[in-house]
């Protein structure tokens, strides 16, 4: 099975609120520099600049203490640097301050699978996803199938799959993953049809195209591979993709390039 991974966000930023706890309440200049320090520690995080991340939202605590938001973003910084532990303790650490922190809540999901904690992984998941307020469910939705998936239920993770894109017809990742599933349960033509789903809906997602080729070159129709490999040239700029695009192609023969 190919390894997959988990959809992990840390934007867009939302705000944190003061918890009194017998610290003084950090001034307004105070609140206004940590917010722009954790909004560089996330620049710097999307550049995989993790000691300059690291620096800034460190400073960031420091003149706002009551800020969950960064608790979560040092976390993260953690994770990438492979510190799942110090990754944990700080995901938590958010959410002690705000238990209704959704997106905590997902990351901390996270960080349980990448120990393969599931069990727990998909009750962080269906926390967030459980929000009324959390503005992307389906995030969380997709990362429970890919937890039942590892944990080797292939039912609850097809019903999330599935519970995903109801919540969220773009969501073009939830369809790889179900098309993925179905196909290993030898449901090839179910898995062809969420293919085709995925493409209609978002048509400009290349991985949907190159799933969907790779389908078609596997079952002999050439004419629709090529067709599928053809648009990804023609919407992917991504050197990598193209050249594998090229050489399906050419496997497919050279009237079909």
């Amino acid at each position: 099975m190919t390894a997959r991974r988990f959809f992990l966000p840390f934007l867009p930023l939302v705000a944190a609120v003061w918890l009194f706890s017998g610290c003084a309440a950090p001034t307004e200049a105070q609140r206004k520099e940590a917010d722009a320090r954790m909004h560089m520690g996330v620049t710097y995080l999307r550049q995989n600049n993790l000691p300059m991340a690291m620096k800034e939202l460190m400073r960031a605590s420091d003149l706002d203490p009551s800020n969950a938001e960064v608790d979560m973003l040092i976390g993260l910084v953690y994770r990438a640097r492979g510190e799942g532990e110090k990754a944990e303790e700080n995901l938590r650490k958010a959410i002690g301050k705000r238990e209704d922190f959704a997106d905590a809540h997902n990351n901390l999901g996270i960080v349980l699978a990448d120990r393969q904690a599931w069990d727990e992984a998909i009750r962080e998941f269906e926390k967030a996803a459980a929000d009324v307020r959390y503005q992307t469910p389906e995030w969380a939705v997709y990362n429970m199938a890919e937890a039942y998936r590892q944990k080797g239920n292939a039912a609850k993770a097809e019903e999330q799959y599935r519970r995903a894109l109801r919540l969220n017809e773009r969501y073009a990742p939830a369809y790889i993953g179900l098309s993925s599933l179905l196909a290993k349960e030898g449901r090839a033509e179910e898995a062809e049809t969420v293919l085709l789903r995925c493409v209609k809906a978002v048509p400009d997602y290349v991985d949907g195209w190159m799933e969907l080729g790779r389908t078609y070159a596997a079952s002999k129709r050439t004419s629709e591979a090529a067709k599928a490999f053809r648009t990804v040239l023609s919407i992917s700029d991504d050197p990598e993709v193209r050249k594998q695009a090229v050489g399906y192609l050419r496997v497919l023969g050279p009237e079909r390039q």
